[in-house]
């Protein structure tokens, strides 16, 4: 969940507006703001994933080369490159995500044969592990592990060891496990297929606590994020044409859904939106992509009403991640309205500001 503060202005930020106001109605959207803070242009290699640390320091981008880059963030000075090999062959990076102390960093490729984790600091290889098909990745808010989804398994790695300390076969009954998430307080894992299965297993015990089918409402496709509240009492899922699903845990049922309008050209430009949801800390707002993919919304479950954040400047964005802890966004942007380059990476900062 997102804990909106006031922090200080950053160098070579660009004020781009959001005039949101409290009325007085419960349903009446807080007032943020959002700032650009980086932006990167003339990126050449496809670009294909983004993923910030927690503390919006450092952020890092994969493409379809398998080169891995971390840059500083807000100067965008490059810190280190890699090229992610599997197994001696350079494969292309599907998935990003940071350990919640940015001390590691965590590679993922939907046709791969490893998941890779990486020192942050000096770009060394820490460990590979032996996780086939991963296509979702999560670290535990306090612990010192990761999940993974691989194929039809959820994969539980120590990453002190850099080993494989457990597995849950079968989670979704043999269907792809295409994401992973932890609920803040650290006592929820949610899990969701490429069916459209979510289910929520207590941690570290993984006994399942309650199963949801979002299977008549979601898209063909998979899902391609997931994200639960402070006490995994409501999840949301957004789809690869981008409607949003929200899910009353308690309950086990679907609460509400919020529709996009996808501007990207084919399914396979939105595969990429693995971290683009976020609640607020009480549970009630949600930040999601904006309509066609240009830029951020966020969303008033109770109500179902929607509100701009920001918009960005390209035809859609390709990417996105949002860091939790420092309320800050990570988007890709292609060149032209058909996704190809050259490509820009951008970094955005949001504030609450009281009334």
């Amino acid at each position: 969940m997102i804990d909106m503060c006031p922090r200080g202005s950053m160098v070579r930020a660009v004020s781009v507006a959001v005039a949101l106001s409290l009325t007085g109605c419960s349903d009446s959207p807080p007032p943020v703001t959002a700032e650009k803070v980086l932006d990167v242009p003339g990126l050449q290699a496809v670009v294909n994933a983004v993923a910030l640390s927690p503390d919006g320091s450092v952020v890092a981008v994969g493409d379809l080369d398998g080169d891995l880059v971390t840059r500083e963030v807000p100067s965008g000075a490059e810190r280190w490159k890699v090229r992610v090999h599997a197994r001696g062959a350079a494969r292309r990076i599907d998935g990003l995500v940071f350990s919640q102390d940015g001390s590691l960093l965590a590679s993922t490729g939907h046709d791969a044969r490893t998941v890779e984790l990486w020192q942050v600091l000096t770009g060394r290889q820490a460990a590979v592990l032996d996780i086939r098909d991963s296509r979702a990745a999560a670290f535990h808010p306090t612990e010192r592990t990761l999940v993974v989804g691989g194929a039809a398994t959820v994969h539980v790695v120590d990453v002190d060891r850099g080993e494989i300390a457990r597995t849950l076969a079968n989670a979704h009954g043999g269907d792809g496990v295409y994401g992973v998430a932890f609920s803040s307080a650290g006592q929820v894992l949610a899990t969701v297929s490429d069916q459209g299965s979510l289910k929520l297993w207590s941690w570290p015990a993984l006994s399942l606590r309650a199963s949801v089918s979002m299977s008549k409402s979601l898209e063909p496709m998979a899902p391609v994020s997931l994200a639960l509240g402070r006490q995994g009492t409501r999840a949301a899922a957004n789809g690869i044409l981008g409607t949003v699903h929200i899910v009353d845990v308690a309950k086990e049922r679907e609460e509400r859904t919020f529709a996009n309008t996808p501007e990207a050209p084919g399914h396979g430009m939105h595969a990429e939106m693995r971290r683009s949801l976020a609640f607020t800390q009480d549970g009630a707002w949600l930040f999601a992509p904006d309509l066609h993919d240009r830029g951020l919304r966020i969303l008033h479950v109770a109500s179902g009403k929607a509100y701009p954040v920001f918009r960005g400047d390209g035809p859609f964005y390709k990417a996105m991640s949002i860091a939790v802890p420092a309320s800050m966004v990570a988007l890709l942007r292609p060149g032209d309205d058909q996704g190809r380059g050259p490509y820009g990476l951008e970094v955005w900062r949001l504030t609450y500001r009281a009334p």
